[in-house]
């Protein structure tokens, strides 16, 4: 009987010592630091379970895995290292009786724990108050959609590190996208990447942080302090005022000439001013002469041989003149470009219409063509895209009226 309950009990020993081991695991990295660990599963009603983040700061440690049904279910591994941002994601598929273990290398950290998407409008850099922003692509990509509360900040989890693609989705059918780059090796723990959006989009301001203005209202205010530097400061400015005057007088200015000079006008009368006192003289300009190179007019259109930064605005043409594009918004508003075969539009100057001064234009952003009084603009591949109408487009033949817009400028066809 005493050998059957020892055999019972090495039995019970020796199990127990198996379901111990079939629960932890070690995980080992390069170095020391500062670092957390916790699984995702799915509970045995299905339901999606994250444990808790558990610290760890040696190269070894052993963890609980989780488990469902007292088997470890297939889960996934988290390992963060705090100091860079950076983590480790594995998914675990255990095998009965095999020994769990996790041999990090540096390699291992290959994903961004947090990432942020600040959206904002290309015309005036404010925040955009509505879309959806999309990061990455396939199984791996992530949504969020976003509200005037967000204030144009779309955040991430675990985001796969090197070039990834941010869609923006906003407007009546917009859609803006671009490659971008989240580096391993960054500043900012929290990489913040800024995409800008072209056309017509409503935006947030950010406000001003209600944590500081709680801490300004709450600073005692010690009148006892406050009341004598207020009377130094009035002694100071009066005296400052006083030299002021006396120096201007000795050089034969009146008290209303000094004080208009510091930016308060006085009522009544103006003072007379002695003979020493010039009026300005504002030299005329000769309308038939160039503001830029000095050279003369052409006496019918109007232009001259120069051009502002590699297109100057021209004259405004007849209603015979043929298919244009005329500026309606940017730094070329007002400049008419008249539309002969194929010219290609951007911001190197050496195309046949120009756009220096428009940063967000692409060298070459996008090619008109007039065939037979047919003209189609045609997008380049350029950085920010071809709008028209609002709709960025490839290519799409125009109709007079039809709204162009290249970067930050905006052009209407005429033909």
């Amino acid at each position: 009987m005493r050998i059957s309950n020892i055999i019972i009990a090495f039995i019970l020993l020796i199990s127990s010592a198996c379901v111990y081991g079939a629960q932890n695991a070690k995980i080992t990295v390069d170095k020391e630091g500062s670092y957390y660990y916790w699984f995702t599963y799915s509970d045995i009603n299905g339901k999606a379970v994250t444990t808790t983040p558990a610290p760890f700061s040696d190269k070894k440690t052993t963890v609980e895995l989780p488990l469902v049904k007292d088997a470890v279910p297939k889960c996934k591994l988290f390992v963060l290292n705090e100091t860079t941002g950076n983590e480790a994601v594995l998914d675990i598929t255990p095998k009965a009786g095999a020994a769990v273990k996790f041999d990090l290398k540096a390699s291992s950290f290959d994903r961004v724990r947090r990432v942020e998407v600040l959206v904002t409008s290309i015309a005036d850099k404010a925040p955009v108050a509505a879309c959806v922003v999309k990061l990455g692509a396939g199984k791996d990509q992530q949504v969020e959609t976003l509200d005037p509360s967000a204030l144009g900040v779309a955040r991430f989890e675990d985001a796969h590190s090197g070039t990834v693609k941010v869609s923006v989705e906003y407007g009546e059918g917009k859609t803006s996208s671009q490659d971008v780059d989240i580096p391993l090796e960054r500043d900012d723990r929290v990489p913040r990447i800024e995409v800008p959006v072209v056309g017509q989009v409503d935006t947030v301001n950010a406000p001003v942080s209600s944590a500081k203005t709680e801490e300004k209202a709450k600073e005692p205010v010690n009148s006892f302090i406050n009341f004598p530097m207020a009377v130094v400061g009035m002694v100071l400015f009066g005296l400052i005022l006083w030299g002021a005057v006396r120096m201007m007088s000795n050089r034969g200015a009146g008290f209303r000439q000094v004080m208009q000079k510091v930016g308060v006008d006085l009522p009544g009368e103006p003072e007379p001013v002695g003979l020493q006192a010039q009026t300005a003289q504002v030299a005329p300009v000769d309308p038939t002469v160039c503001a830029f190179c000095g050279g003369k007019k052409d006496a019918v259109t109007g232009t001259c041989a120069c051009s502002l930064g590699g297109a100057a605005p021209s004259a405004t043409p007849s209603a015979g003149s043929g298919p244009r594009l005329i500026a309606t918004q940017g730094a070329y508003m007002g400049s008419i470009f008249q539309i002969d075969g194929t010219m290609v539009i951007g911001r190197d100057e050496s195309n046949p219409i120009p756009l220096p001064l428009d940063t967000t234009v692409s060298r070459k952003h996008a090619a008109i063509t007039n065939a037979g009084g047919t003209v189609t603009v045609a997008d380049q591949g350029s950085s920010n895209g071809t709008f028209v109408n609002g709709v960025k487009i490839t290519e799409q033949v125009l109709k007079p009226g039809d709204e162009v817009q290249i970067g930050s400028s905006r052009f209407r066809f005429e033909a």
